[in-house]
């Protein structure tokens, strides 16, 4: 079979089964269908065939582009397929995008067979990009778009989405809802929340993943935001008609948000609770990124009132110096008031994210993140910071010399998980450093249960 578009999302943590939709070319696939284009989403990370049935697949469908997108542990699997590809199909242009091309265009241009790649938001891009494409047409003034002329890498210029409203819901019938439905769960504090008021965990859904808003202004070392600093913000009627979309279509009542930050602006954030307790008295909300400093009582209870049951913070760490170093902007009272808050109101995380091993990290601000946490009674897990291309750790590293070879770097990610693979930072020689974390993480993993 002939396709205009075909885009492939790689598997991922292959020890894991899939359980987040892949977003970025579901948004990336509705906008080509909406243009008049055959599109199909190759979903390898639910599939998980072998390497001969993906090259089984590519001899049986051929398409005019093929566009490939992921996060930068997938960047083996792009360079093999993408390779496979220039032999099966050598007439298909070949194309990038997401976190693996975004804060390395060049580098990808110049190792991967690909004709282009899409730097920053995709829905700008996608349509002139595969329309230029397929035509012979010149890539020159495309925005969000960076290629190879001769050698000579240009990227176009960099664009926005102003109104995220013009953006449509994602492509739904591209990729097996059905399993996506039946992959995510519901989580501990759902469970509490149903107890404490008396609703039968029955008739509440599986969670089912949504994004209000896009980018982050704060500047953390350790993160790489693909979207930039700049925040946009889908208006409180689109999110609201996304849900009774996604409520009458697919019967899901558990909403998690997976913006970053996700209580950034107060006033929609009033505005979407007091339109959700009218409208939607009976849906239910994860929030998986929320800002500390930004959680006061009055925010905390208008959510706690609108059917939120968590609120996921970035922690990190609860010592100042380490905070600091890190670039997060917040201090260990701040994170401290806002958890105490939200465990108050029966909304604290299920489990904090901890970082250990930075340049200043020693046996003290250790002892402070595992005391605190214990104290909080909220379970947590300590990982080592990666440094993934884009982040400030990535470009401090480079300028010391110690990323020398930036694709062999990449290849080394490679289905990896954090605890894994990673480049010591810390003071401490490997053995040490990963000693100390487990033994952190004995203290930390099961605290406030039992």
């Amino acid at each position: 079979m002939h396709y205009d578009v075909i885009l492939v999302y790689p598997p991922i943590m292959m020890q894991y089964k899939a359980s987040d939709p892949p977003f970025g070319v579901m948004y990336l696939g509705r906008a080509l269908q909406d243009a008049g284009y055959d599109v199909a989403i190759l979903d390898l990370n639910v599939l998980r065939w072998p390497k001969e049935r993906v090259e089984a697949y590519f001899r049986e469908n051929t398409a005019s582009v093929i566009g490939f997108s992921g996060m930068t542990t997938v960047y083996y699997y792009i360079k093999w397929l993408s390779g496979l590809l220039k032999e099966l199909q050598p007439q298909a242009r070949l194309i990038g995008g997401g976190s693996f091309a975004t804060p390395c265009p060049e580098l990808v241009l110049r190792h991967l067979p690909l004709d282009a790649v899409v730097v920053g938001e995709g829905e700008p891009a996608i349509v002139p990009l595969v329309e230029a494409l397929r035509t012979g047409g010149s890539l020159a003034g495309l925005p969000n778009v960076a290629w190879l002329d001769n050698g000579t890498f240009v990227q176009g210029p960099a664009a926005r989405i102003a109104d995220l409203d013009t953006v449509p819901f994602p492509g739904y019938d591209l990729v097996d809802m059905d399993y996506y439905l039946h992959s995510t769960g519901k989580r501990p504090s759902l469970m509490h929340y149903c107890e404490l008021r008396g609703i039968p965990l029955s008739s509440v859904s599986n969670y089912f993943i949504m994004f209000s808003r896009r980018g982050c202004p704060f500047q953390c070392s350790f993160c790489y935001r693909n979207f930039g600093n700049k925040v946009t913000v889908h208006s409180v009627d689109y999110v609201i008609a996304h849900i009774k979309y996604v409520r009458e279509r697919f019967g899901v009542n558990n909403i998690a948000f997976y913006d970053e930050t996700f209580n950034a602006n107060r006033k929609w954030l009033f505005e979407f609770c007091e339109r959700t307790r009218k409208e939607l008295p009976d849906t239910y909300y994860w929030v998986g990124g929320a800002r500390a400093d930004l959680l006061d009582r009055e925010v905390v209870a208008e959510m706690h009132n609108s059917n939120f049951y968590e609120v996921s913070i970035g922690v990190e760490s609860f010592d100042d110096r380490i905070l600091k170093e890190m670039g997060k902007g917040l201090t260990s009272r701040m994170l401290l008031d806002a958890l105490t808050l939200l465990k108050q109101y029966h909304m604290a995380p299920s489990c904090m994210g901890l970082l250990y091993g930075f340049p200043g990290d020693d046996e003290e601000s250790l002892r402070k993140t595992v005391e605190t946490t214990r104290q909080l009674g909220i379970p947590g897990y300590f990982q080592l910071p990666l440094p993934f291309p884009g982040t400030k750790l990535y470009k401090r590293l480079r300028s010391e010399g110690r990323l020398q070879d930036e694709e062999g770097f990449l290849l080394t990610l490679r289905d990896a998980m954090t605890m894994d693979l990673f480049v010591n930072l810390s003071r401490y020689p490997d053995a040490e450093l990963t000693r100390m974390v487990a033994e952190a993480n004995a203290q930390v993993q099961n605290v406030g249960q039992g």
